[in-house]
């Protein structure tokens, strides 16, 4: 793009490449040093012209992107693509600019949209998997299954079975400290085999004897994404825990289990009494 801006008249030397934000989305400003960067040459009237190999990955919010046309309209900053240059003060040049702000938005909410459409069909059938809790892995395509190896099986069994002595993780948390157990734990990304001992913690054990997979139980959405906007209004996205009437999929007998469904829901009211 630094060619195609120079065709334009500019010297190498005035043309500044920003490049810091690539890989980030464009649905918000937070987060993008860059774009503040920009925003800033813009206004202060430091920058003549933004150029862009596509002006749609610039910015993909239209609130965000109107007020980039806006405000290199009133500081007569030139707008430039790989194919044209735009002069926001141009009425008629303005009116493209904001019909691709809402192309923008609306390309990136259905390339979304229909990423979570097949995420969801896919977590129908039961096939879907983010990461596997320790004692399961997945050799095959969408297969479940338990670790072949004994000494990870029994690991796993020895949490379960421990915990129905205790009245509460925690206490559980602290048997197994003074033991000093060492939970069988695959690195995400790393092969099966390679598994690696380590002394777990209370939020481990907590997730070990609270998750329905050790029951057979194949589960989505028993955590959901909120989205908010933060005092400077960017859009500010939380997971929370919802309850299990919220859940999204709950499909029982999917695998092999550890403990029989009856044994999980004594766990979960032990956990949540």
């Amino acid at each position: 793009m630094v060619e195609q801006v120079m065709t334009f008249g500019w010297p190498r030397a005035r043309v500044v490449l920003l490049d810091g934000d690539t890989g980030l989305t464009g649905s918000s400003q937070h987060g993008r040093l860059d774009l503040q960067l920009l925003l800033e040459a813009v206004v202060t009237g430091k920058a003549g012209l933004v150029a862009a190999r596509e002006l749609s990955r610039l910015v993909r919010d239209n609130q965000d992107w109107a007020q980039l046309v806006r405000i290199c309209r009133f500081q007569d900053v030139i707008l430039a693509d790989e194919r044209r240059l735009y002069d926001p003060a141009d009425a008629q040049d303005r009116f493209v600019l904001g019909i691709q702000g809402a192309f923008n938005e609306l390309e990136l909410a259905t390339i979304i949209d229909r990423m979570q459409q097949c995420l969801r069909q896919k977590a129908e059938r039961g096939e879907q998997y983010d990461g596997l809790p320790p004692g399961y892995i997945c050799r095959g395509q969408s297969l479940c299954e338990k670790h072949p190896d004994p000494r990870v099986q029994r690991a796993i069994e020895k949490v379960l079975q421990d915990f129905e002595r205790f009245p509460s993780v925690r206490q559980l948390y602290l048997h197994l400290e003074a033991e000093r157990f060492q939970l069988p734990v695959v690195p995400r990304g790393r092969d099966w085999r390679d598994v690696e001992w380590v002394t777990p913690s209370y939020g481990q054990i907590l997730a070990l004897v609270r998750h329905p997979a050790y029951a057979g139980i194949y589960v989505r959405g028993r955590r959901k994404r909120f989205t908010s906007l933060d005092e400077q209004g960017h859009k500010q996205t939380k997971i929370r825990r919802v309850p299990r009437e919220e859940w999204d999929v709950f499909l029982e007998n999917h695998h092999e289990a550890y403990i029989p469904q009856e044994h999980w829901e004594r766990n979960m009211k032990k956990i949540s009494a």
